[in-house]
């Protein structure tokens, strides 16, 4: 009976951990399960892809008011001089890479902008879109993203089909069709699963600027998504220093950070933004930071991290967007990946940051809880050590079992 009555406890605990933790999954800081321009490839590996010359390819998807597309070379870097056409309803846009780095190491990832004109070379349009260059099995790749609305294009668009191409790369062009709802274009016969980061409208109640004092940071009741709009930092708590404001979430994975300078002083230019994670010390930094970018527009930072300041021993570690709010002030939003820093996922454990070209006040957030699985862990645990030891009594054979006596 004692055995029974243990199993019966590891049961009942189990299943009241069930009752407490089957609540609905609280929204993360995670992007979505389809396409995000971030450096990382992995999320384009069941797009559907065009074959270009020397067996270099290349992929067009459509998600809403953007189209996002990626590139890969068999051989040599990723075209820099320009020549990528998006042709849009029998009209083609010129897509030219700025600061673009066309081959890079393994593992690494390099921010770029892109403008866009009338004829290749032109800018007539500004700057259009980002993203990032890097280097997978060997091979280097790109994605990034254009904004449609910044080609003067609007809803009516809807419905027409997109192309892409580069004659660098090949001569087959890849095809979208432009779906302005911002679903998924399911019929495209060029087109990843899922979308790009998705859950921002063209027009947001939220500003650029976290005001509430009152916010709560634990990340389980935010969506951070590091996009380049910054209108989801609205409910964070900002931490002042002398020259800025932080604010930091994480779920476990990642952790997100946002940075609002104060009157007209520029983002720090080499980063130096000091993590303690868990007791472990990392430095993180940039060594390209865009100040003064036009409001409403975003440029991509790509961010390394070492063991000492400006130190680059673990990589490409996040990436980011800085941007200038509706005061004037320079603003960056980033992430940084915990798993690339030789730690674990950081989920209930203690993360600080402070960057001291900002002010000397730490912001902390926890990674995550780990509550839901710790207490359905303990009643499994209980559960299981109630079996065994039945087993153990001989009591758990089969009924069926022809040696089993009666």
């Amino acid at each position: 009976m004692k055995l029974w009555k243990l199993i019966m406890t590891g049961v009942v605990t189990l299943g009241l951990a069930g009752v407490f933790v089957t609540a609905p999954t609280p929204v993360t800081a995670q992007a979505s399960d389809g396409v995000s321009i971030d450096g990382d490839f992995s999320d384009w590996k069941d797009a559907d892809v065009v074959e270009g010359n020397n067996q270099n390819a290349s992929a067009l998807k459509n998600d809403g008011q953007y189209l996002d597309m990626y590139v890969k070379m068999e051989y040599g870097g990723i075209p820099q001089n320009g020549n990528y056409l998006l042709t849009i309803d029998g009209k083609t846009y010129y897509l030219m890479p700025k600061n673009m780095t066309g081959s890079v190491s393994a593992g690494e990832s390099k921010a770029f902008s892109l403008v866009a004109g009338t004829w290749n070379g032109a800018d007539q349009y500004g700057t259009v879109g980002s993203g990032y260059v890097s280097n997978v099995k060997s091979h280097n790749v790109a994605e990034f993203r254009v904004d449609l609305t910044k080609l003067k294009l609007s809803q009516s668009a809807d419905g027409k089909e997109a192309s892409f191409m580069n004659y660098d790369i090949g001569s087959n062009p890849a095809k979208a069709t432009i779906n302005w709802s911002g679903s998924a274009d399911s019929s495209s016969s060029v087109a990843a699963s899922g979308g790009t980061i998705d859950g921002k409208s063209d027009e947001s109640s939220k500003g650029t600027t976290p005001t509430d004092s009152n916010a709560n940071n634990d990340n389980d009741n935010l969506n951070i998504k590091i996009d380049g709009k910054f209108e989801d930092w609205k409910d964070v708590d900002l931490t002042e220093g002398y020259d800025g404001y932080t604010a930091m979430v994480s779920d476990g994975d990642y952790v997100y950070v946002y940075v609002q300078m104060k009157d007209n002083d520029v983002l720090p230019g080499t980063g130096d933004y000091n993590f303690d994670i868990g007791g472990k010390q990392v430095y993180v930094s940039t060594k390209h930071m865009p100040n003064n970018v036009k409001e409403g527009d975003a440029e991509p930072v790509s961010f390394v991290a070492g063991k000492w300041q400006e130190g680059d021993q673990y990589g490409t570690v996040g990436n980011g967007y800085s941007s200038t709010n509706k005061n004037g002030h320079n603003i960056l939003e980033f992430r940084v990946d915990l798993r690339k820093l030789d730690v674990s996922t950081m989920t209930g454990q203690t993360i600080t940051m402070y960057n001291p070209n900002i002010g000397d006040k730490k912001v902390s957030v926890a990674g995550g809880s780990t509550g839901p699985y710790i207490i359905s862990g303990i009643g499994l645990a209980i559960a299981g050590l109630g079996y065994l030891k039945f087993r153990k009594s001989g009591k758990a054979k089969h009924k069926d079992d022809p040696t089993l006596t009666k």
